[in-house]
């Protein structure tokens, strides 16, 4: 493993957790603690205090020892992000540091507040046609209970599943589905491919939501038409196929151009306050 793919990797780890990426500094001691170089030595190349470097040094073992759930330090770095990260690419989808968990975006600590929920509807209202064939899984345990309470628990708005492909991310996220359907009134599946447009998917996700008011289906849904319902509604909106919206080969949260407006619905959806999960 190279320190690239190190960087790459910690950088994704902390940016859907904080919203932030490594500053240059951080991307510097990262890579000079991988080649064992010491504090003094890295703040000389950067050109910085020793001082300084170690301050931030102390903030980003600090940052991954919360992502991780170890205590980070300069001599156990790396040992740590290469275990992560091979057991990322061997184990499949989930552990506590596979999922990454957009809470509140810029925010994690702050719990989402229930909102009122009088239009509600007396029954649930699900559509899974989209989604693949129900299997259960019984080698998931650990996996589906850790899912399970960051969505009905601590009631995360955004969780992403992220791995190579074939290791069973879709057929975990539908087992998931199966044991958490009663909690939602709405819960909905779809598939990115079968929307071109942002405008398309919210379009679809509104005509289901809202089918008696004409209004949704219209080139342009009225703004935060979505939000709103996401607000006054408990609803599990699942997106099979995200990762296409992304620039291949780029950072987390770098869209391809044609599906930049992506950003903006996430950011919002992790921000505002709601009760609903995506």
């Amino acid at each position: 493993m190279n320190i690239q793919q190190a960087l790459q990797w910690t950088d994704e780890l902390i940016f859907v957790r904080t919203g932030e990426h490594l500053d240059s500094l951080q991307r510097a001691i990262l890579e000079g603690t991988w080649e064992g170089k010491g504090y003094q030595d890295i703040s000389k190349e950067y050109h910085c205090t020793n001082d300084h470097v170690r301050k931030s040094a102390s903030e980003l073992w600090t940052v991954l020892s919360e992502l991780l759930g170890e205590d980070v330090k300069k001599k156990n770095v790396r040992s740590l992000i290469e275990r992560e990260i091979f057991t990322y690419h061997n184990d499949g989808v989930v552990s506590a540091n596979q999922i990454n968990v957009c809470n509140d975006v810029y925010n994690q600590a702050k719990k989402s507040q229930r909102t009122a929920t009088t239009n509600a509807p007396s029954q649930p209202h699900h559509d899974l046609s989209q989604a693949p064939e129900y299997l259960n899984l019984h080698s998931r345990t650990t996996q589906l209970a850790t899912l399970k309470q960051w969505i009905l628990q601590e009631k995360n708005r955004i969780i992403t599943l992220t791995g190579l492909s074939g290791i069973g991310k879709t057929a975990l996220t539908r087992q998931l589905v199966e044991q958490i359907k009663d909690h939602f009134d709405h819960i909905l599946w779809r598939s990115h491919r079968k929307f071109p447009t942002l405008t398309a998917l919210q379009n679809n996700l509104l005509q289901f939501l809202t089918p008696q008011d004409p209004s949704i289906i219209n080139p342009s849904p009225p703004p935060n038409s979505l939000l709103n319902h996401l607000r006054n509604h408990r609803c599990l909106i699942i997106l099979d196929d995200f990762q296409e919206t992304l620039t291949p080969g780029e950072l987390v949260g770098s869209y391809h151009p044609d599906y930049q407006d992506y950003g903006q619905l996430l950011h919002e959806i992790g921000q505002l306050p709601h009760n609903s999960c995506l």
